[in-house]
């Protein structure tokens, strides 16, 4: 769990600093936007990056604590044992495929 605490942070400062990288090199300068509409649009990537980051990090954390397994035992849905090598993450019951003919 500590290295989710140290993950988002480290994941937040090297997008901000490819986009300062950018800023300084005039990267922004060809697009014909005011400073504030400039801040605005860094901002959001920033925050957007952060969310996404934020959303994986809990998806898996969630996957390696075993809450997802507790939610299928009390739902009483079958799920693949990965512990006795069966990796497929392929659902059970699909029909074959039609002939189109």
């Amino acid at each position: 769990m500590k290295w989710a605490f140290w993950f988002v942070p480290a994941c937040v400062a090297g997008i901000a600093a490819v986009v300062l990288v950018i800023w300084l090199a005039g990267g922004f300068q060809g697009t014909a936007l005011d400073a504030n509409v400039t801040v605005a649009l860094v901002l959001g990537i920033l925050f957007m990056s952060l969310l996404g980051v934020s959303l994986m990090g809990l998806i898996f954390y969630s996957n390696r604590s075993g809450q997802d397994d507790e939610v299928y035992r009390s739902a009483g849905s079958e799920q693949p044992d990965h512990h006795n090598g069966d990796t497929s993450d392929a659902p059970m019951n699909i029909p074959p495929p039609r002939d189109k003919g």
